[in-house]
């Protein structure tokens, strides 16, 4: 049987976090196609030309913000946003965008539940 595979994309700033977050994922499954990136702008042409299934994504970033990549995915994407910055982040954001929030450092095993939730809608 050749499933689909869960279109995953991590985006953030800082390098550490999109390794270590695409570690994870990739340890907790093996149905995921990961893809990292650095730059918000890089990671908007991904995703006007790519399928995505997650989109996690930083909240404050040079040149786009995680709010404004999440009103680039289609609605009944998986959206997760994370940040040091909480008190910049509205609950109205949230709930318009239907997006999950964790605040840094990421909790993994939170993280990890919503990727098998996403899976198993594939």
């Amino acid at each position: 049987m050749n499933k689909k595979m869960l279109q995953v994309v991590v985006v953030d700033d800082e390098s550490q976090i999109t390794e270590l977050l695409r570690t994870f994922l990739l340890c907790i499954s093996k149905n995921l196609l990961v893809q990292t990136f650095n730059d918000p702008v890089e990671a908007k042409k991904h995703i006007a030309s790519h399928p995505v299934d997650v989109l996690i994504t930083d909240f404050k970033m040079p040149g786009l913000d995680g709010i404004q990549l999440m009103r680039l995915v289609p609605k009944d994407t998986t959206k997760i946003l994370i940040s040091g910055y909480v008190s910049e982040i509205t609950q109205s954001q949230l709930q318009e965008l239907n997006a999950a929030f964790f605040e840094k450092p990421v909790p993994m095993k939170e993280l990890g539940i919503i990727i098998h939730e996403a899976e198993s809608k594939l």
